[in-house]
């Protein structure tokens, strides 16, 4: 009796190759098939930046800010309008009798996290100093931008807040103005270059460019979905949390908010000089978030930058709201340390609006409304 012929070791290893290479395939498909029937803003997170089309960019480049949020995106209920803000269209040249106010900050002013232009501060600001206050003539604008600190904001004050006419402005800043402390103190430079760079398009790792690879290295961590701060940040620029290994708090002393106080001065300076009335609002957080915000140096950074606000608003004669000492820190209104969720969101635009009220912040326009004082 004779025994079966084996076959060669060559082909059992071109057989199990081809079974590998066919489970690989047959994964791929399916998992781009699973990518594409899932909710858009979760198949987002395993996205690859450069396959996004230009209108699906949040933010593209601008030749003097570097970048701002690109004109006309929509996504979900999140949209911008054809000059670039979180808002609906209004004309660039201001209606006879409005009264425009514009808030500027990063994403804490824009609202990372709150996917409904409906929900953001600013809309329930506008609300309610409409529906509430009776201001029938306000017209509230998201100016601003995730990633923004102080250097960008005061740009885009100047070149491009500027050119829709506010009666108002409104500045919101923090965590971004101490993220660009945590930089080697031979870098922390005046023109913010130890935290920035020119927009830079990180390269997409090669196992990226497969779906099924992409969203393993993404659920283990060991990659995740680019951000702004990856086309901006260069090397020179501590992480979050990275920073604890450089002593976080010896760099807050050597990296004072100098230049944070110095634009501030500036954009108060630029708002004089145009006519336009300008309210710091100081910055809240939570610390309950287990993120940096929770962290003793993050913290002691957002104490100092609110008092810089505190200190350029008195010397300056700027009406200053504190915020952080009213704005409820509990985890319930906060989508993160630094972002609150939409709950968060209406308590802070509630907040803002209140103050401006009572402050007598805003004016109405001649006939607006019932009367000639606002409602109570």
């Amino acid at each position: 009796m004779t025994e079966p012929a084996k076959k060669p070791p060559f082909r059992k290893s071109t057989l199990v190759l081809v079974s590998i290479l066919f489970t690989l395939v047959v994964l791929e498909i399916g998992t781009r098939i699973w990518l594409a029937i899932i909710p858009e803003e979760e198949s987002l997170q395993y996205s690859v930046y450069s396959y996004l089309s230009p209108d699906d960019q949040r933010y593209v480049r601008h030749h003097y800010l570097n970048y701002y949020p690109n004109p006309g995106f929509k996504r979900g209920k999140t949209h911008h309008n054809s000059l670039g803000y979180r808002n609906d269209e209004f004309p660039r040249e201001k209606p006879e009798g409005v009264f425009r106010i514009a808030v500027l900050g990063g994403s804490t002013t824009y609202n990372i996290g709150i996917n409904d232009n409906d929900k953001t501060f600013t809309a329930v600001m506008e609300r309610e100093l409409r529906d509430k206050y009776g201001y029938d003539n306000v017209e509230v604008i998201n100016a601003g931008v995730g990633g923004y600190n102080s250097w960008e904001t005061l740009i885009n004050l100047e070149f491009r807040v500027l050119d829709i006419d506010p009666d108002l402005v409104i500045e919101y800043e923090g965590t971004n103005d101490v993220h660009a402390r945590f930089v080697d103190p031979a870098s922390y430079k005046s023109d913010d270059s130890g935290r920035r760079k020119q927009w830079d398009p990180p390269p997409v790792p090669i196992l990226e460019h497969s779906a099924l690879f992409r969203v393993i290295l993404r659920k283990t961590g060991i990659t995740r979905q680019v951000g702004i701060g990856n086309f901006v940040t260069p090397d020179t620029a501590y992480g979050p949390y990275s920073v604890a290994k450089h002593d976080p708090m010896e760099l807050l002393d050597e990296n004072p908010p100098i230049f944070f106080e110095r634009n501030l001065r500036n954009m108060a300076a630029i708002t004089r000089a145009n006519g336009v009335d300008m309210v710091f609002v100081t910055w809240a957080w939570s610390p309950y978030m287990d993120d940096y915000a929770s962290t003793p140096y993050y913290q002691r950074g957002f104490r100092e930058m609110n008092e810089v606000l505190e200190n350029v608003a008195s010397e300056n004669g700027i009406p200053l709201f504190d915020l952080e000492a009213v704005m409820p820190d509990d985890r319930k209104y906060w989508g993160d340390g630094r972002h609150e969720n939409e709950l968060g969101a209406g308590i802070k635009g509630e907040l803002i609006a209140e103050f401006l009220h009572e402050n007598g912040l805003i004016k109405k326009s001649p006939g607006a409304g019932r009367d000639d004082a606002p409602r109570e």
